[in-house]
Parts: structure tokens; sequence; C-alpha cells
């Protein structure tokens, strides 16, 4: 099981390799059909990764499914406003919700585990505050609805990456190290993704490449947490 998990993560490596391939020569939709793969094996590795650890939470499991799921639904909403952008608006708010609640999943997850924590909720609504104030400021391209859901979006992702480093604190589990690291991970790919959605850069390319170069092993190392986790 082990040897699988090796290469189903070195096969989602290699997707994503061609998704930033793709989608720095320009072709969106060959781009999109391989960050689709690339969604597919993260829930492939975590499917893997239970079946290989006998301590695995069966919970935990199914929560973490859960959210890959919704990460996935959110990849293919995001991916097909590239090639039908006259529902973009409709399609950038319906991926953003997707893979909000997938994070949502993952915050559950993790308290399930580390027991329920406030830092979470306080950091969500802090960050949630800030980023109405920085999306204003910074003259964000977004209509209202956008607006708020963009907002409310970061708040959740905050809360997820601080309720990893609390289920961290609390158990000491070396998944949750994983996982904290995955989060950043993800801070770090949306917020390159909001200024290539929403801000006038001149050249896209390279934010592109730091964006998925984050998302990809943001998703494995979340997804490897099911087969590490020991609670």
């Amino acid at each position: 099981m082990l040897t699988l998990i090796i290469v189903l993560c070195a096969l989602t490596c290699a997707s994503a390799t061609a998704t930033i391939i793709f989608r720095r020569k320009g072709q969106s939709f060959n781009g999109m059909l391989c960050k689709f793969l690339s969604s597919f094996g993260f829930m492939s590795i975590a499917f893997v990764g239970y079946c290989y650890n006998n301590d695995s939470n069966p919970y935990y499991f199914c929560l973490a499914i859960f959210a890959l799921m919704f990460g996935q639904g959110g990849d293919i909403l995001l991916g097909l406003k590239e090639i039908a952008p006259k529902f973009r608006s409709r399609l950038m708010a319906m991926g953003t919700s997707s893979f909000l609640v997938g994070h949502i999943f993952f915050i559950w997850a993790f308290m399930l585990i580390s027991g329920v924590s406030v830092l979470p909720f306080i950091t969500g609504a802090v960050i949630f505050a800030g980023a109405v104030v920085l999306i204003k400021v910074l003259k964000f391209n977004v209509d209202k609805k956008l607006f708020v859901l963009l907002a409310l979006y970061y708040g959740v992702l905050f809360a997820k990456g601080v309720s990893s480093f609390v289920a961290l604190y609390r158990t000491g589990d070396p998944a949750f190290i994983v996982s904290s690291i995955g989060s950043v991970l993800f801070i770090i790919s949306d917020t390159v993704l909001a200024f290539i959605y929403f801000f006038p850069v001149k050249s896209k390319n390279r934010l592109v490449t730091i964006e998925l170069a984050t998302y990809y092993p943001a998703q494995i190392l979340l997804a490897l947490t099911v087969a590490l986790i020991n609670q």
C-alpha cells in the first residue's frame, strides 16, 4: 500500500506539472483536464492512505474525503470558467463556495481529533474583517456578492490553518505537522490566485506558476494526513 501511495503522489505531481506547463502556454482546456486528474489524485491518495493506516480514524477519513470532494468540485467549476466565460461570475462564486465548504470539513476533521477551540473562530472573524478592508483598499474587481464571499472564504481559510496548528499543539500527532504545512501553502496559493483573478497584473504566467506550485503540494499533504494520523 505504501508503494501505491508513492505512485499516486508521483502521478498527481506529474499531472500537476502538466497543468502548469499547459497554463503557461495558454492552453486552458488541456490545463483544465490535467487539473481535474490531479484533483482525482488527491482523493485517491486519501482512500489508499486509509487502507494503509490501520490506526486511521474512520470519521476523520470521511470528513477529509468530503473536503477533498468539494475541493474537486471547486476545481471543476473554476476550470469551466475558462471555456465558458459567459458564466464566469456565476462559476467563480460556485467554485469558491465549493472550496469554502471543503475547508469547513477540514476544520471539522481537525476539531474532531483535537476538540473544539475558539481560537480558529476568533481568527476567522478577524481575517474576515481584515479581508473586507483589504479588498476595498486594493480595489479588487469583484461584485458585491463575490466581495462578501471572498472575505468569508479567507476567514474560513485562515480558521482551517489555525485549527490544524491547534490540533498539532494538543495532540502532537505528526499528521498535523503535514496538515499545517499544507494549510499554509493553501493560504499562499489562494492569495496569489486572488491577485490573478481580481487584480490587474501585467504578467500572470509567473503568478500562475506560484499559485499552482503551492496548491498541489497543499492538497497532497492534506490528503496524506489520512495515511499518517494515529488518533
